[in-house]
C-alpha cells in the first residue's frame, strides 16, 4: 500500500507533476504543428511581419527558437518523469533503489542539456526582442531557471541514492 494516504505531500506532488507533463505535451504539439504550419504559410507570415515592421529574417529566428523551446520541452517531460517515478518509491516506502540513483544522474544529465540549449535560447531571443523592437510582437527573454549548482545538486544526490542503496544492500546481506 502506498502511503498517499498518510503523506498528503506525496499525492499533491504525483498529481502536480502529472499536470506538468501534461501542460509540456500541450505546448510540445502546438509547436510541432505551428512548425509546419508557419512553412507552409511563410509568405504570408513575412507579410503580416513587414506590415508591423519587422524584418523577413525574423522568420527564421522565430522558427529557431520555437525549435529550441521544442527540444527544452521535450527534456522537461523526461526529467518529470524521473521525477515521478521517484515520487512513486518515496510513496512505496522504498526510495533508496539503484534505480532511483539512475533517475537522478539521468535528471542532471537533461537539466545539463537544458541549461546548454538555454545559451543560444537566450542569444536568439535576445536578436529577435532587437529586430521586434517598436513592433506588436513581444519576445520575453527570461532566466531558464536551470542552473549548474542544481547539476551539480543532481548529480549529487545521484551518487548518495547509489551508495544508500549499496549500504541498504550490504545491510540485508549480513542479516
Amino acid at each position: 500500500m502506498t502511503t498517499f494516504r498518510k503523506d498528503p505531500l506525496l499525492k499533491i506532488a504525483s498529481v502536480l507533476l502529472s499536470f506538468i507533463q501534461t501542460v509540456v505535451v500541450i505546448a510540445g504539439v502546438a509547436i510541432v504543428a505551428a512548425l509546419p504550419t508557419m512553412l507552409v504559410m511563410k509568405g504570408w507570415v513575412i507579410a503580416e511581419m513587414a506590415s508591423d515592421k519587422v524584418p523577413p529574417e525574423a522568420f527564421w529566428g522565430i522558427m529557431g527558437l520555437l525549435a529550441l523551446i521544442l527540444v527544452s520541452l521535450v527534456m522537461i517531460w523526461f526529467f518529470v518523469r524521473h521525477l515521478r517515478r521517484i515520487v512513486m518509491t518515496v510513496a512505496d516506502g522504498d526510495p533508496f533503489v539503484p534505480v532511483n540513483a539512475d533517475r537522478l544522474a539521468a535528471m542532471a544529465w537533461l537539466s545539463l542539456g537544458a541549461w546548454v540549449v538555454n545559451i543560444p535560447t537566450q542569444a536568439l531571443g535576445s536578436w529577435l526582442e532587437s529586430v521586434t523592437e517598436g513592433s506588436s510582437i513581444n519576445i520575453g527573454v527570461g532566466e531558464d531557471g536551470t542552473s549548474l549548482a542544481m547539476v551539480l545538486t543532481l548529480f549529487i544526490l545521484a551518487r548518495v541514492f547509489r551508495k544508500g542503496a549499496e549500504m541498504r544492500e550490504d545491510l540485508e546481506g549480513t542479516v
